[in-house]
C-alpha cells in the first residue's frame, strides 16, 4: 500500500520488497583456466629459472686446481725464470681483486721452444663471463691484445676467449677461461689462436677437479 502522500516507495537495487537490504549480488568467478595459468607461471618463476642457473654452479663449484707434470706434449718447468714469471702474474691477479680462494700458476714447455704459462684462481663466481672480460681487459694493455674471439668449451656456464698480442718482441696468444668455480689466463707462444684455444680446453680439464 503506498505511503501517506500517495508516492510509491522506491526500491533500490539490492533491497527487498520491504525496503530492507537484500543479499549482495554474487561476484563472477574467475575462469579455472586463468587460475591454473597463474599457478604455472608462479612455479616457473620460483623454481624453474633458479634451477637453470644453479645447475652449472653446482657442477663447477667447488673445485681444486692441481698442475700435472705433463699435459699433451708439454712438461711442467721448475726453473727460476718460469717461477719468476708465474709469481709475477699470480701477484697481478691478486691485485685485480678477481682472485677468490686458491691462486695457482705454472709454466710448461716442449722440446721445440713452445711455452705455455697458466695462472688462475678457484672460488665461487656468480658472473664468470663478466669476470673473464675484466681480466682480459686488464691484460689487454700489457700485451696489446687484438682479434679477441670466443670459443665453446662445450659446457653451460663456462666461457673462453682468446686474442693475439705481443710480449716484448714476440707474438703471444692470450686466452682465458671462467666458470662458476674458477678463472684462469693462459699465455701461449708459437701456436695459432685456434690451436691455443683448443689446448686451453685440455689444460682446464687436466688442472681442475671436483672437490665437493
Amino acid at each position: 500500500m503506498p505511503p501517506p502522500g500517495g508516492r510509491p516507495a522506491t526500491l533500490h537495487p539490492g533491497s527487498g520488497p520491504d525496503g530492507r537490504p537484500g543479499p549482495a549480488p554474487r561476484r563472477r568467478r574467475r575462469p579455472l583456466r586463468r587460475t591454473l595459468l597463474v599457478m604455472l607461471l608462479g612455479a616457473a618463476c620460483c623454481c624453474g629459472v633458479p634451477a637453470y642457473f644453479a645447475w652449472p654452479a653446482s657442477h663447477q663449484y667447488p673445485v681444486t686446481a692441481n698442475l700435472p707434470d705433463a699435459v699433451a706434449d708439454l712438461n711442467l718447468r721448475n726453473d727460476a725464470a718460469a717461477k719468476r714469471t708465474t709469481g709475477r702474474l699470480q701477484q697481478e691477479l691478486r691485485d685485480t681483486g678477481l682472485a677468490a680462494d686458491e691462486v695457482f700458476g705454472g709454466a710448461y714447455g716442449d722440446g721445440h721452444g713452445k711455452r705455455v704459462t697458466i695462472v688462475g684462481t678457484t672460488g665461487l663466481r656468480l658472473r664468470p663471463e663478466a669476470d673473464l672480460e675484466a681480466e682480459l681487459l686488464h691484460l689487454g694493455g700489457d700485451y696489446k691484445l687484438g682479434d679477441l674471439a670466443s670459443y665453446d668449451l662445450g659446457e653451460a656456464g663456462a666461457h673462453e676467449r682468446c686474442g693475439v698480442g705481443r710480449n716484448g718482441g714476440s707474438a703471444v696468444v692470450v686466452c682465458g677461461w671462467a666458470d662458476h668455480g674458477s678463472l684462469a689466463t693462459v699465455l701461449l707462444t708459437r701456436r695459432s689462436i685456434d690451436e691455443s684455444a683448443e689446448l686451453v680446453g685440455v689444460l682446464r680439464d687436466a688442472v681442475l677437479s671436483r672437490s665437493g
